[in-house]
């Protein structure tokens, strides 16, 4: 056996142990063939543009190859173009087939309409609306250059726990939920068959959601806690001087009952005081439109997307133990922000239907993350922000109750970050361990696509590892410590090295540590670079 293919069949080991040990969504192997035989490349494919190859080979390292030199021999050799990222842009094969995607409302209303018309687009055909008997039962319609229909996509758009109804009894492959699925809900599906749906290839992070308590310019609110605004738009709280404010009516403005918006609204602020809209309120189905009400009017509030901020005034949100977090898109990725969730998309494993498969696989790239921004939600790319830029975060830190505080500690801390720049990439874990979640398995497939641009070439990275507050300091700080090793050691298998961790346990937290939501929040690890 020559050198040369001793060392390709070395590589094509290294590619498979690689492979199968990658916690998250992983690139797609392929092996090209010299066009007459002779030599052999292996490697992941990390973009193809229907001509040149972009290879990541353990023998060879990144390269472009030219297709036009090569075939493509391996069963997962790609028949159309292909992102660079860790999921197909635009998977391969015709489309083709009916399928049904259905679930939550407040992804179905514009995010999945808006993913499956930039689809189509990407794919060469025009997406036609077909409004059903009831306005939540939509169908695109997907035609070709002729004008003939070659495929379709209903969404049924009735609420989250519809997604795992019509999971479990076959009619959808894809559900669309606003939450995480509920332990009774999972339980059914798993004895329909259909797995554990809170692995990583069933649960799927499709962006997030983020919403903003607005007043007037002329308004001296700054902050406002989850409890009183959910009084003022239950009509409880009915003046400002109520609030320790300057006295007046408070005027009150919501979106219509069909927005997404208010649905947010309500499960994240009304329900969990166990209260509803009041009657006295001025709603729209315009958020524009209700943030410059609010902007003009010195004594209302309302509550829009941070898209629709305009020109009123974002409150920032004041948490029981005294943490304040601002609003803004950079605390809504890191999900440090309490109005933020997280919007899921629901599979019974890998779809069965080609289709399917394509939109999900289209849904969760890179690209995509454009249409989440531009429906008005909180994408997953990442950013970066300066220390500077974050020193309230120090202050809230250093009033911590002393059993959650170490001066000295706090100290190395500063010390660490003081001269770098966080990146939004936050990585958060299950209760009381150190394995990723899977938002968490998604984003460092994205994190591993950031630190290998040539911008992050020469930055050291930083890992830093944190906990909640139960238990004492000692063991929480060794699960930090723990925590940090693991992000390194899923950077590493997707193709980063270097890292350097750090650990803090339960020092400087980011929400309050009385609620079971809450503490998850806090059990993270930190990205920075310098």
């Amino acid at each position: 056996m020559s050198g040369c293919m001793k060392y390709l069949k070395a590589g094509l080991l290294a590619v498979l142990l690689a492979v199968s040990g990658h916690q998250g969504a992983v690139a797609q192997e392929i092996r090209l063939q010299l066009k007459g035989g002779g030599f052999e490349m292996t490697g992941d494919l990390e973009a193809y543009d229907g001509e040149k190859y972009v290879l990541n080979s353990p023998v060879f390292g990144k390269m472009t190859v030219d297709g036009s030199r090569f075939d493509c021999v391996s069963d997962n050799c790609p028949t159309g173009p292909v992102s660079a990222g860790g999921r197909k842009a635009l998977a391969g094969g015709p489309i083709s087939g009916d399928i049904i995607i259905a679930g939550s409302n407040t992804i179905g209303n514009a995010l999945m309409p808006a993913i499956i018309e930039k689809f189509a687009e990407l794919h060469g055909l025009e997406a036609t609306r077909v409004v059903g008997a009831d306005p939540l039962d939509l169908t695109f319609q997907l035609l070709n250059k002729r004008g003939d229909q070659i495929a379709s996509v209903q969404l049924l758009r009735y609420g989250s726990s519809t997604s795992f109804k019509e999971l479990a009894v076959g009619r959808t492959e894809v559900g669309m939920a606003s939450r995480r699925i509920k332990d009774q809900e999972a339980a059914q599906l798993q004895a329909a068959g259909l797995g554990n749906m809170r692995q990583a290839d069933h649960e799927h992070v499709l962006g997030l959601d983020g919403i903003i308590v607005i007043v007037s310019p002329d308004n001296p609110a700054v902050s406002i806690t989850l409890e009183n605004a959910a009084k003022i738009f239950a009509g409880e709280l009915t003046d400002w001087s109520q609030l320790g404010l300057p006295g007046g009516p408070i005027n009150v403005y919501a979106p219509s009952g069909e927005s997404g918006t208010f649905e947010t609204f309500n499960n994240l602020v009304l329900k969990p005081n166990n209260l509803k809209l009041g009657n006295n309120v001025k709603r729209t189905e315009n958020h524009a439109q209700q943030s410059d009400w609010v902007a003009i009017d010195p004594q209302g509030i309302g509550f829009v997307g941070i898209a629709y901020q305009r020109n009123a005034k974002p409150l920032n949100i004041r948490s029981a133990c005294g943490l304040i977090s601002r609003p803004t898109k950079f605390s809504m990725k890191t999900e440090e922000y309490p109005l933020t969730r997280r919007l899921y998309l629901y599979t019974p494993g890998q779809p069965k239907s080609p289709l399917a498969r394509q939109i999900l696989d289209y849904a969760l790239s890179d690209e995509a993350q454009e249409v989440v921004a531009g429906a008005d939600f909180v994408d997953q790319t990442p950013d970066v922000l300066a220390f500077n830029e974050q020193k309230a975060r120090i202050a809230y830190a250093l009033n911590a109750e002393d059993k959650d505080f170490d001066i000295n500690a706090m100290r190395n801390f500063i010390k660490d970050i003081v001269q770098a720049e966080r990146v939004t990439s936050t990585l958060r874990f299950e209760t009381a361990s150190f394995t990723l979640d899977n938002k968490a398995l998604q984003d460092i497939d994205r994190l591993a696509r950031l630190l290998k641009t040539p911008d992050y070439k020469d930055k050291q990275v930083m890992l830093i590892g944190f906990a909640d507050s139960v238990g004492s300091y000692a063991p929480n700080l060794r699960l930090s410590q723990l925590r940090a090793q693991a992000v390194a050691a899923a950077l590493r298998k997707a193709g980063h090295s270097g890292s350097v961790v750090k650990a803090y346990g339960e020092l400087a937290p980011v929400a309050c540590n009385d609620k079971t939501e809450n503490r998850h929040f806090n059990r993270r690890v930190e990205v920075w670079v310098k």
